[in-house]
């Protein structure tokens, strides 16, 4: 990284300063190089901040927005009042728009954003895409489960037509049948799941904010066990709870990607490069929900995982 845009701004930093802001600490006025914005304090952002401050080795200014939606641009204007942003890494959605808006000319890359389609992300931005691309995700439950034939899917509008419309196509590659039910509103979720429940053999969780509630999950992980149905999730936090499996992005690889983005935004902030999926891929498997379903626990699908869930052990 010698001479690069990188360092060449490093060098007009006059002070180093490394501060995690929160709410009731006040944060003094110095000069920062790289500005990180976290939605929440959610564990889940921790890795890749830590991935991504080790690649750029660079000293940062980190501001937690507490999932705080009606003071969060206070909150940023707070903590970095007085500071000189170069560059800017933002986690979740809420810190990724809250970002373009107090620093719009700024240089940033984002991830772990949902739906990032309905959040304006225009100008020098870039960033790691929050799901991995549905052919890998389909091919991983196809090697995991042979047997797969029809995977349901309930999603609303805030999916996008496009998105199912990509999800219907790769199935169709995979001689896998995909079954949808469009929801309106959260309580219809519960409905949608009985309606199609006789018609499949796995139930994908896709992250649809109107689907995916607590109430709506404790409830489909609780019907398709007993209706020994697979329930696949998209984070490990919900294999955790009761689903059976979850193929998630690397957190230390999104961090590591997000450094190498924001090296070459800096090169030619004029021409972001195009937002990347993940690099890596996390298989985490509920040992006990695999053996109530009457998986072979033998075979690759305990084999293959990263992380095996077992709360009886």
């Amino acid at each position: 990284m010698n001479g690069s845009p990188w360092k060449r701004s490093t060098r007009s930093a006059t002070l180093a300063l490394l501060v995690a802001a929160t709410i009731g600490i006040s944060a003094p006025a110095a000069s920062a190089t790289v500005l990180i914005v976290k939605s929440d304090d959610l564990v889940q952002y921790n890795q890749p901040i830590e991935s991504f401050r080790s690649r750029i080795g660079q000293p940062v200014t980190i501001v937690n927005l507490a999932g705080d939606d009606s003071n969060g641009e206070r909150i940023l204007n707070r903590y970095t009042r007085g500071l000189h942003v170069d560059a800017i890494f933002t986690l979740g959605g809420r810190a990724a728009y809250l970002a373009r808006k107090v620093f719009p000319a700024t240089p940033t890359v984002f991830a772990m954003v949902l739906n990032r389609d309905r959040v304006d992300l225009s100008g020098p931005v870039t960033g790691v895409d929050v799901q991995l691309p549905v052919e890998s995700l389909l091919a991983r439950f196809k090697l995991l489960m042979p047997g797969l034939r029809r995977i349901g899917v309930i999603h609303s509008s805030a999916l996008g037509k496009p998105a199912v419309e990509r999800l219907l196509r790769a199935a169709s590659s995979f001689q896998v049948e995909v079954v949808t039910a469009m929801v309106r509103h959260s309580d219809d979720v519960a409905g949608a799941y009985r309606r199609i429940r006789k018609e499949i053999d796995a139930l994908w969780m896709v992250p649809d904010p109107v689907v995916v509630t607590r109430d709506n999950f404790a409830y489909l992980s609780r019907r398709t066990r007993n209706d020994g149905i697979a329930f696949l999730a998209f984070s490990e936090n919900f294999v955790r709870a009761g689903a059976l499996m979850s193929v998630s992005p690397s957190y230390d690889t999104i961090g590591e990607q997000a450094a190498v983005l924001l090296e070459r935004l800096l090169e030619s902030p004029d021409q972001p490069p195009a937002v990347q999926a993940p690099l890596g891929a996390r298989l985490v498997v509920n040992a006990p929900v695999a053996t109530a379903l009457g998986l072979d626990t033998k075979t690759d699908l305990l084999g293959n995982a990263d992380m095996l869930i077992d709360e009886s052990r």
